[in-house]
């Protein structure tokens, strides 16, 4: 049987659907400066010319720059901007209205872009680029990784946009913005079953990829293999020609042979033979060697195991597409991906619905912000169903399996149904509350028995396990209470301290380098957190400003910075906790702050490891306050940032898992506003010999419980 490829020179109706710029086009430095030249044009003609046949050009170009092609092309179909913009019945149109929100980081972008010759921002309508091909070549991963930096903290309050990673570039665009939707666009247009042929070569175009169907073919434009949903790769402009003449001669009858430089673009395979498949709502990106921002202590945690049985981390791409749940298979360096997309409305109804608006919140005992919606719970229940179905199809019926937290609480029951056999293991990142909170969920004995179909459970803290017990005991009666006792293991997360520790000794960095100047001698109390209101955000201010209040010795003698990073931004509690802790802040600066002295420094955005090292070894206080944390791995890196022979103090909130074995730090009460003000205060005029004591018994600790002893210790109880 002819190879599918070879199989498009006969398929009765075929859409060819093509890139522009580095596919039909080499790359210029500039998109204006990409000319069409006499010989392309004259293929596109004839391609164009053939019978049964639509040619559609998919350019991620700003309309004006396409429009002219389309005038000199009548007969093709051309989309503008990843398909925001289409050309049909004589007129543009816009699939999506334009998002005028860009101009925010358009500006952030071309301030960037200011700082290296050679780089410009374009801007579209739903989108805007950063090219820096004609940057120095040896600067291509400064600009890089600043704007990806600069991008993701912004997305973080823009949920419906995304970033996108290209050729020499990064755009940020509407989520809906994406060739995948001009393809389907470009289906309609023509009969029931008609083939496919995409040919692309950047990440924009995977789009493409990911939306063919059996039968159809994508073909990769790339001089060497990269991780690609295409079949087939051809390795320049030129090797495209060549291919679309051969495909021009044999759809006209013509005996021509087959194009030698078209390769397959990478082996395909499911490995059936995994022993180990860890699953989690979201796939961590890629590890590389110069991203290490992107590589976090689960990972690094994971990988050993997963190197050691051909494992798999199976997960959600961070994309919606129509229809979804289509698996795709990334061998990597260290570990292989198993990706997929949502399709339309989960992200909305499971992740943003259920999972942070009704679980989120009940487990961290925060009643009265949960919000119970049958249509979101029933998506939950799809989700499940679709990730056992996923895992099943990732690894077949024997592999062990590992899931990750509260979203796929419900993956073991459905595994099961689905007649898996392997041994199935569960970890809860965050706490478990007690029974009389947990049943309010209308839904919380069926949860509880879903979870009991796992082999293994675990749990941050003893406190949380008793809360589980309780739970099972008042839901599923003595039996229920039994079966949980005997698969409930209390393990605690721990970090990599040694990375850290190396890290804070490293010089500063030029984003933090400043802070010396800042202090001006004074002493520092740090808080690094989510912005999340389980983290006591605003209660960690009013205690703040009660210790100014109390104890006004420390006025102009100590500073507070508090980073808060961006989160779920798509969930209105937390626009309107971001709004409440602007306000504290700028009551207490306005209230305390004088000439040469701000009482609070708030950092509303995120910082890589090696900066955050240096903070935690430069604060005299590391203020970790939640009102409710399963873990807290915060307390865990500042301990392992100090300088053990002159170390800063830790102030640790009662009731955050890390406060069960973290005993020596100043453990506190962050509902009782003077109390934390006390505790403070106390941290601050704690001496150099009890402060070297107890950063010892908190070292040790922090070093017992680390990331790797972790997932041994999971593992090993999964599989005894």
């Amino acid at each position: 049987m002819h190879a599918e490829w070879q199989q498009l020179a006969t398929v009765n109706q075929l859409i060819i659907a093509l890139a522009l710029d580095g596919t039909l086009l080499p790359y210029a430095p500039r998109p204006d400066q990409a000319v069409l030249d006499r010989d392309t044009a004259a293929l596109l003609d004839r391609l164009a010319a053939l019978p049964a046949v639509t040619v559609g050009v998919i350019s991620g170009r700003p309309r004006a720059l396409v429009d002219g092609l389309r005038a000199r092309f009548p007969t093709i179909t051309f989309a503008a901007e990843h398909g925001v913009w289409r050309f049909e019945e004589g007129s543009w149109t816009a699939a999506l209205p334009p998002v005028p929100q860009l101009a925010e980081i358009e500006h952030a972008l071309t301030a960037l872009a200011h700082r290296h010759p050679g780089a410009f921002v374009e801007r579209k309508s739903c989108s805007v680029c950063l090219h820096w091909r004609g940057v120095d070549a040896e600067h291509h991963d400064q600009i890089a990784t600043a704007a990806e930096v600069m991008v993701d903290e912004w997305l973080e309050t823009h949920q419906q946009l995304e970033r996108l990673p290209e050729s020499e570039a990064l755009e940020v665009r509407h989520r809906a913005a994406h060739k995948g939707a001009a393809l389907n666009w470009l289906r309609s247009r023509v009969p029931v079953g008609t083939r496919v042929l995409a040919i692309g070569d950047d990440l924009s175009d995977e789009d493409m990829f990911v939306g063919l169907r059996d039968h159809d073919v994508g073909v990769l434009v790339a001089d060497k293999p990269r991780r690609t949903q295409a079949g087939l790769r051809l390795p320049a402009p030129a090797a495209v020609h060549r291919f679309l003449r051969w495909l021009i001669e044999a759809r006209s009858k013509n005996v021509v042979l087959a194009p030698e430089d078209l390769v397959i673009a990478q082996p395909r395979r499911l490995p059936t033979q995994a022993r180990l498949i860890v699953a989690s709502n979201r796939l961590p990106a890629a590890p590389s060697a110069d991203r290490k921002r992107e590589v976090g202590g689960l990972v690094s945690a994971l990988l050993p195991a997963l190197a050691d049985t051909n494992g798999i981390w199976l997960g959600w791409s961070g994309a919606e597409r129509d229809p979804g749940l289509r698996l795709r298979i990334e061998d990597g360096d260290a570990f292989t991906r198993a990706q997929f997309d949502y399709p339309p409305t989960w992200r909305q109804r499971f992740y943003a619905g259920f999972c942070n608006q009704s679980l989120w919140p009940l487990l961290h005992a925060f009643p009265g912000r949960v919000r119970y919606v049958d249509d979101e719970w029933a998506c939950y229940v799809e989700a499940n169903q679709a990730y056992a179905k996923l895992l099943v199809e990732a690894g077949g019926a024997n592999a062990e399996i590992w899931i990750q937290d509260f979203h796929l609480m419900l993956a073991a029951r459905e595994l099961r149904r689905l007649g898996h056999r392997g041994r199935l293991g569960f970890y809860l990142h965050v706490p478990f509350p007690p029974l009389d909170v947990f049943e309010t969920m209308p839904w919380a004995a069926e949860v509880m028995t879903a979870l009991l179909d796992f082999d293994r459970i675990g749990l941050q803290a003893h406190r949380w396990a008793d809360n589980f017990y309780a739970t099972a005991l008042g839901l599923l009666g003595p039996d229920g209470e039994r079966r949980a006792r005997e698969r409930v293991s209390v393990i605690p997360v721990g970090i990599d301290p040694d990375r850290f520790a190396e890290a804070a000794q490293m010089p500063p960095s030029a984003e933090v380098g400043s802070l010396e100047t800042m202090l001006g001698g004074r002493k520092l109390i740090l808080g690094v957190d989510r912005l999340d209101y389980s983290k006591g955000i605003p209660e960690r201010l009013e205690a703040f400003a009660r210790l100014l209040e109390k104890f006004p010795e420390w006025r102009n003698q100590v500073s507070f910075v508090q980073v808060s990073v961006p989160t779920r931004s798509e969930v209105p509690e937390y626009a309107e906790l971001r709004s409440r802790v602007e306000s504290l802040v700028g009551r207490i600066n306005g209230a305390f702050g004088e000439a040469d002295w701000v009482p609070v420094r708030y950092l509303y955005r995120s910082y890589d490891q090696e900066s955050l090292a240096y903070l935690y070894r430069e604060a005299t206080v590391g203020l970790v306050t939640p009102l409710r944390d399963g873990m807290n791995l915060v307390a865990k890196e500042f301990v392992a940032s100090q300088d053990p022979a002159n170390p800063g103090v830790l102030v640790l909130s009662k009731f955050c898992g890390a406060a069960e074995r973290m005993t020596l730090s100043v453990l506190t009460n962050p509902y009782h506003v003077d109390g934390v003000a006390v505790d403070i205060d106390t941290a601050l005029r704690m001496s150099h010999a009890d402060r070297v004591a107890a950063h010892a018994s908190l070292r040790t600790t922090v070093w017992e419980d680390t990331a790797n002893a972790w997932a041994r210790r999971f593992l090993d109880e999964l599989r005894g």
